[in-house]
Formats: C-alpha cells, structure tokens, sequence
C-alpha cells in the first residue's frame, strides 16, 4: 500500500545543509495501522507528507498504491492523493464555517452534487458522534469534538489511506481514548489504511499492529508492536517502552536483595500469550527445589496479546540455577539476568 525506498531528504537554509531523512525504508501494507514514533525532530512527520506528496525526496522512492509518485505525471498524482485524507494536530477548521460546511468542504471542492454532499456529510457526522452538531462553530466545541469533526471531513471523500499527524496530542488523556477507539474502528470498519506519526507511546499500544521507531532521521528499529515492545533492543525505544511498560525493580527491593545472605539470582523473565498464564514458575520451584521471590512484575495487554514481565530472585547454588536459566531458555522464554 505505501513503500518508501531509501528515502533522503535534505533542506537548504542560508547556505547550510540538514539532512532529514537518512536511507529510511518502510513498507505499509494494506489495512495496516502503522506508528511511527520518536521525539521532536527525528523526521517523522517529514516522512508522513511524503506519501500525500507535500514533501518530495531528495533521494529515493515513495510507492503509493504501486505508483512511485516521484515518476508519474501531475494528474496521476492528483488521482493517488484523491485516495488520502489526513487529520492534524490542531485541527485545521475553518472557524467561519459550520461544521455541516467543514465537513462537506472537500465535496464541495470536488464539485459534488449537493443531494450527495448532504447525504454523505450526514451520514459521518452521524458515525462520529456529533449528529446534534451540525450547525455549531468550531468555536462552540471542545478539543475532541474538533477533531472527531476533523476526522468526518477526512473520510468524506472514502480515502484509502488516513494519515494523521499528532492527532491527539492537544488532547487530554481521556479524549485521547476515545479518539483512537473511533480511529481503531475507522480502520476495522472501512479497512482503511492508517499511517500515523506521534510522540505517545500509549498510541502506539492501544491502536497500532506494528511501529516504527525514528532517532535523528533514521529508523532504528521496526515491525510488530508485539516483538518491539517486548524485547526493545536501541536505548530510545528502551525509553519509549518504559513510559507505558514498566520493568524496573523499586530501589527499596534492590536494597533488600542486596541484603540478603543467601546465594541468588535475579532473572526477567518476559511472557508471551498463553505462557503468560502457566504457572512456570510454581513448576521452576518445584523442578529445581529452590526458593524464589518475585520482586516486580507487570502484565499488560498488546494487540490482544499478553506480555507478562517477571523478575524473580531465586536461592540456590549456582550450578541448579544454570541449569535451571538453561531449562527456561529451552522453552523459548525470554530470561536475562539482572545485576542487583
């Protein structure tokens, strides 16, 4: 559905040289809700406009639909941006308009006819919550109802692709929810691909099946939501996965860990799916004949997926407690010891 081949992308500015963009390649398929992540300036919402167009690489490829938009001519092109709408950060509504008219002002644009228009604006306005609406002002609606109208004017011409830009980043934490909730259900319902660009982690986790992760115009690392969250191998996404999936053991449990006489070690163990309910460890203590304390632990849910994080101090000699690190990784689940 979208591609990008080693994309480059360099602005000029008195003279001096930044590059955006270094070699990033991607593809999202169709259907996809595909985040891309990374804080201020690593070029995300550079890389979004490529696919609409409103960025042009310096270098490489942007396949949109199987057409490389940098080859095919201006009417071509007009017709792929046809098929992709985008919602933004703030919104973008004209306040001297009604929300009726905001929403119909890409129809209007297209010169459809007005039974259509009326029809079709009713209809959106209707799925996303705001029927009563219709004759307010932007200036008349909070935050969530701008961009739930927002996002009506962004799916009145049946696109193909939904880009949104920090869609709810001017929202608050509750708004937000619901927001990706009617996102989540736009892209089951419609099939409608999303591509999205944000700073938030807990968007990436509630609505996307795989992420992309940008430092300093590069992607570093990328795929399912599930295997990068789970096992985050760059110090960035490592920061990212920390703010929504907490792994670290509380200072006063390291202080009594450090206290203790007894012979032990400290082992994350990560559990995926169904493995997150086995009582692994109740048969560890039993297998091995050693005493165990489970000193942090987290389970949270990923794309219906449980992963379940467990760091456990177990006592014995060191020879039953190699055999036992080796006896986990047999089953392939994720152990590493942690130095306390």
């Amino acid at each position: 559905m979208i591609e990008f081949h080693n994309i480059v992308k360099e602005f000029h500015h008195k003279g001096k040289k930044m590059t955006a963009l270094h070699n990033v390649s991607l593809k999202i398929d169709k259907g996809d809700i595909y985040g891309v992540i990374g804080y201020s300036g690593a070029g995300k919402s550079t890389l979004l406009r490529m696919v609409n167009a409103l960025e042009t690489p310096t270098t490489g490829k942007v396949i949109v639909g199987g057409k490389e938009l940098g080859t095919i001519s201006n009417q071509e092109l007009s017709q792929v941006k046809k098929n992709i709408s985008m919602i933004f950060q703030h919104f973008n509504l004209l306040e001297s308009k009604t929300v009726f008219d905001n929403v119909a002002l890409p129809l209007v644009l297209n010169k459809v006819d007005k039974a259509t228009i009326h029809k079709r604006v009713k209809e959106l306005l209707e799925f996303v919550g705001l029927a009563d609406k219709e004759n307010s002002y932007p200036s008349q609606l909070s935050g969530g109802q701008k961009q739930r109208i927002g996002i009506a004017r962004a799916l009145v011409t049946n696109p193909e692709i939904l880009l949104c830009d920090e869609a709810t980043s001017a929202l608050d934490p509750k708004t937000t929810v619901s927001i990706l909730k009617l996102l989540k259900r736009i892209n089951q319902e419609f099939n409608i691909t999303i591509l999205i660009v944000t700073h938030e982690m807990e968007v990436i986790r509630e609505i996307c099946n795989k992420v992309a992760v940008m430092e300093k115009g590069n992607v570093i690392e990328a795929g399912d939501v599930l295997a990068v969250f789970g096992n985050p191998q760059r110090e960035t996404t490592k920061e990212f996965v920390k703010t929504v999936i907490h792994d670290e053991i509380p200072s006063s449990v390291v202080q009594e860990l450090q206290a203790e006489k007894r012979n032990r070690r400290v082992y994350q163990l990560k559990f995926f799916g169904k493995t997150a309910s086995e009582p692994l460890l109740t048969k560890l203590t039993k297998e091995f004949d050693v005493d165990m304390n489970i000193v942090f632990a987290n389970v949270t849910e990923l794309q219906g997926t449980t992963l379940g994080i467990f760091t456990v101090a177990f006592f014995g000699e060191d020879s039953v407690l190699d055999h036992l690190y080796h006896y986990v990784t047999e089953r392939n689940i994720s152990i590493k010891e942690v130095i306390v």
